[in-house]
């Protein structure tokens, strides 16, 4: 499917004269489209990126955002003193985010998407998988239940725990406690049973330095946060996107 990325500038030649620079950007937001097939996305720079690709700031709002097979319900996240590879490179496809000064993020996910996510991992192989798992978050923490297959057993799991980040990027179980069926298991299947869906969240393959904190719960929801919300850029220019 085609997609277009419709350019919206907020300030125009009356503050940016030379407006050549524009394509550029414009490929900035293809590439990030294209990559993780966003339902809408929304970039805002303050100014024009200089010959090397700096950025003296960045706001990037991806709604609907697919990253690592996850459909995320938003990703958020506003840099500072950003250093892109040369701008020559990204109409090739070929962006690289090298660093930035600070970065600033949030995403928000369901509870369905997260369901769906487990259901469409890959969890082993021959006769040992899960099957007819289900998650809830809630305020308190999250709550699942699943069978997990195991050579001739049919092992029924219900787990619950707390939510913690792992390495500033990754939503892992925290502690989980685990309910186990009349079956005599032992407790290296169940560890290796939670193995297979751990980290719930694996945001390791999106392309931006993103440092996360802390995590918000809600029923249905996650939040996933760094210490300083981001802020949408006030004036500069503005690129929008939508399927």
């Amino acid at each position: 499917m085609k997609r277009k990325i419709l350019s919206a500038l907020v300030i125009v030649m009356l503050l940016f004269p030379c407006a050549s620079f524009a394509d550029e950007v414009n490929d900035l937001l293809n590439f990030y489209v294209k990559k993780f097939t966003p339902e809408k996305a929304t970039l805002i720079i303050s100014d024009k990126p200089d010959a090397t690709g700096l950025f003296n700031n960045v706001y990037m709002d991806l709604q609907g955002v697919v990253i690592d097979k996850l459909r995320l319900s938003s990703l958020v996240v506003s840099m500072r003193g950003v250093q892109f590879n040369e701008p020559s490179e990204w109409a090739k496809g070929n962006v690289e985010c090298k660093d930035a000064i600070s970065v600033l993020a949030t995403a928000t996910l369901f509870e369905s998407d997260i369901n769906k996510s487990i259901e469409n991992k890959n969890f082993g192989k021959k006769d040992e998988h899960w099957h007819d798992m289900s998650m809830k978050i809630k305020p308190s923490g999250l709550n699942g239940r699943g069978y997990y297959k195991y050579s001739l057993l049919d092992i029924l799991i219900e787990i619950d725990s707390k939510l913690k980040i792992v390495k500033g990027k990754e939503l892992w179980l925290d502690n989980p406690q685990l309910k186990v069926n009349k079956l005599d298991v032992p407790d290296y299947v169940t560890k290796k049973a939670l193995s297979k869906i751990q980290p719930l969240v694996n945001l390791r393959k999106f392309p931006l330095p993103l440092t996360l904190h802390k995590v918000e719960l809600k029923n249905g929801s996650a939040t996933l946060s760094s210490r300083t919300l981001p802020k949408a850029l006030k004036g500069g220019l503005k690129y929008t996107y939508s399927k």
